[in-house]
């Protein structure tokens, strides 16, 4: 059983909020599977998973696609994760927000769109997401970092349909400019969510990053 954090009192009162992590691409421009990438004791893919277990959030999704069994073979994934494969990941990224979109329970009221090689956001910075879309309800909510936007999104439900209807190598911020009075844009201490691994040069600048800034 996971035990990954410590959910507040009042948490049973709150909007269910799902992670889907968004691991199913080729890594093209890095030349093998991003996810497996060394960081520190981690992995990439390993240690985004590990920094959701550390935040509120209860409902994990992992999407993968290429790749998807060496992943499998070389991480240990929690058995509270759902796992979804991907037959269609080169149709792009569309493909995996349906496939994980899919796989939320029905009674979960949004959803974190995390990127697996995002694995420098806090779990803090996850909390204050959730934490603003229980106290908003609204229907996009935003990180921001010195007022330059990044990820992960979080999607409320209302807004699913419209998010699985999106087509080729397009994420949910295609929907953006339909829901300019619902988005809400949350300023974090976080640098991490403007910190993506995309190829060898943002590794090898990367790697020696602490990973895990969790304060106890």
């Amino acid at each position: 059983m996971v035990t990954a954090y410590n959910p507040r009192s009042d948490a049973e009162s709150q909007p269910r909020v799902a992670a889907v992590i968004l691991a199913a691409g080729k890594s093209s421009r890095m030349g093998e599977p991003k996810q497996l990438l060394r960081l520190g004791e981690n992995t990439v893919l390993g240690q985004t998973i590990e920094n959701v277990r550390r935040s509120v959030l209860r409902e994990i999704i992992l999407v993968l696609g290429d790749s998807a069994e060496a992943i499998r073979r070389q991480l240990t994934l929690p058995e509270s994760l759902t796992l979804v494969i991907n037959p269609s990941w080169q149709q792009g990224m569309a493909s995996s927000l349906r496939a994980g979109l899919s796989a939320v329970s029905h009674q979960t009221q949004g959803a974190l769109i995390l990127l697996a090689d995002q694995p420098f956001v806090h779990p803090e910075t996850l909390n204050r997401l959730v934490e603003q879309h229980c106290q908003s309800r609204a229907q996009i909510v935003i990180p921001t970092h010195r007022g330059v936007r990044g990820n992960p999104v979080l999607l409320d439900r209302s807004v699913f349909a419209e998010v699985m209807a999106l087509e080729g190598d397009v994420g949910c911020r295609a929907i953006f400019a339909n829901h300019v009075q619902g988005i809400v844009k949350v300023e974090v201490d976080d640098e991490g969510i403007l910190l993506d691994i995309d190829n060898q040069d943002d590794y090898q600048r990367l790697r020696n990053v602490n990973p895990n800034p969790i304060t106890e």
